[in-house]
């Protein structure tokens, strides 16, 4: 049984930060929708609408090739020594790479094929001395308090630890779009998705024990989801205006493989668990509003806090061989978010180079009392963009217009909140747990301590290059 118990709270204290994506997804498909502030559903007419609206792909014109490599920076702060402590990340480098292809397969159709990074994420937390407040070393004349959470310094013999997470998500897609009407274009694809999950991390291994007992464990996880539709139309209500709309379908993700730990030497353990990418839908209007200059305005809805196909929290099972040991219920609380997003665009008189311009604000996913270390703060998120675009012609034939199309962009997003007293030591209902479970919140009985109050922020650094080609 200490065993079972054991195996459980190593992999609850592995999985639960290890799904800590940004949200709402970056979309970071194409370095032109980037430096436009993440918008690219109302105007975006390459190979990578697949991604964004796959009704645009209705803008090919014979056959194209879109690839795009997006390399994020990101520096987390969190009060990972306990309660009202600041510690920082360091820089963790996470790369989204996509490629596509679209060809006209008839007058009125286009058909696309692409994959594509939907969210990713990796951090880490180097030579963390005192975790959660606690001594993260061997310490044999350290008696835990129940009742309170000692800070930085108040632990005895620390040794530092390194807490090392990746995780992404991407998708194979291939859909098509139709010219119904001169002003009309409808697209569907059909999404594959699939997931990565790595951790080297030390945590409270010894909460379901009713102690204080840390260990460091090792994961590797990954999977296959089943297939889900995305579904977008464009309206042109007048030459110079798009009007558009895509809908994403949920989909849930199996996550198997193996996990590790120094306290049962020799010993690999099989874990499961699940994800679920939500619902969205993003929306907006795009304005040529002069032969040179393009605005947009968009947004973005993330159904996270649905009943059954959001992120209310995660099952994690645990077995050697065909033996369940453990069925844990990690919470998670997400609810639903949005964001609003601008894009200008100003192509020069030569029609040569774009500089490109965009903002948008987001909702965080995350809720106060189910905070953690890995996972984006609760509150607003900003991003700040620019890029340039690079457009040459075919001199054999001049009739197909920005034929070669490099782009370059560049952003800065941050996330940052802050968690008062009012949750240390609370009862809170883990979310979704019928009949209910409760958890004591921002105490020694999580394994992952959620709540804690503290400041956190996230600074995320984005570079981005694209390069397609039309034809």
């Amino acid at each position: 049984m200490k065993h079972t118990l054991l195996i459980a709270c190593l992999l609850t204290g592995l999985l639960t930060p290890a799904f800590a994506s940004a949200n709402p997804e970056p979309t970071a498909y194409d370095s032109r929708s980037i430096g436009m502030g993440l918008t690219g559903v109302t105007f975006l007419q390459r190979p990578a609408a697949l991604a964004l609206n796959p009704a645009n792909l209705e803008g090919i014109p014979k056959l194209g090739f879109t690839i795009n490599f997006t390399n994020l920076l990101v520096n987390q702060t969190a009060p990972v020594q306990g309660p009202n402590t600041s510690v920082a990340s360091g820089l963790g480098y996470g790369p989204l790479p996509s490629g596509f292809i679209a060809g006209r397969i008839a007058p009125r159709v286009v058909f696309a094929g692409g994959i594509y990074i939907e969210t990713g994420y990796g951090s880490s937390f180097s030579g963390v001395t005192c975790l959660d407040g606690d001594p993260v070393g061997p310490a044999p004349d350290y008696t835990p308090n129940n009742d309170t959470n000692p800070g930085p310094g108040q632990c005895t013999n620390p040794q530092p630890q390194d807490l090392n997470v990746t995780f992404f998500v991407g998708e194979f897609a291939a859909g098509f779009s139709f010219r119904v009407h001169e002003k009309f274009w409808l697209g569907v694809a059909l999404r594959l998705p699939f997931s990565k999950q790595t951790a080297d991390l030390y945590q409270n291994v010894g909460a379901a024990l009713g102690t204080t007992g840390y260990g460091r464990v090792k994961n590797d996880l990954g999977g296959m989801g089943f297939p889900s539709p995305k579904i977008g139309f464009t309206w042109k209500p007048h030459k110079k205006v798009n009007v558009s709309l895509m809908y994403r379908m949920y989909s849930k993700i199996h996550l198997s493989g193996t996990t590790e730990t120094e306290l049962i030497p020799g010993q690999v353990l099989n874990s499961t668990a699940g994800w679920t990418i939500p619902n969205a839908l993003a929306y907006g209007i795009s304005v040529q509003a002069t032969r040179h200059a393009l605005l947009a305005f968009e947004g973005r809805t993330q159904f996270h806090g649905a009943a059954k196909t959001g992120n209310a929290n995660q099952t994690v099972v645990a077995s050697i061989g065909d033996t369940v040991l453990s069925t844990i219920v990690v919470p998670f609380g997400w609810k639903n978010v949005w964001s609003a997003k601008v894009g200008f665009e100003y192509r020069f008189t030569k029609d040569l180079l774009a500089l490109r311009l965009g903002a948008n604000i987001a909702e965080s996913a995350t809720t106060g009392q189910f905070a953690q270390y890995f996972t984006p703060p609760p509150g607003l998120s900003g991003n700040l963009a620019g890029g340039l675009g690079f457009y040459w012609k075919d001199r054999n034939n001049p009739a197909i217009k920005d034929k070669y199309q490099l782009d370059l962009a560049g952003a800065f997003a941050f996330t940052t909140g802050t968690i008062g007293d009012e949750y240390i030591r609370t009862l809170a209902q883990v979310p979704g747990t019928n009949p209910a479970q409760d958890v004591l919140l921002c105490s020694e009985d999580q394994v992952v301590r959620t709540g804690c109050p503290g400041h956190y922020k996230v600074l995320t650094y984005w570079a981005s290059l694209s390069f397609s080609i039309l034809y």
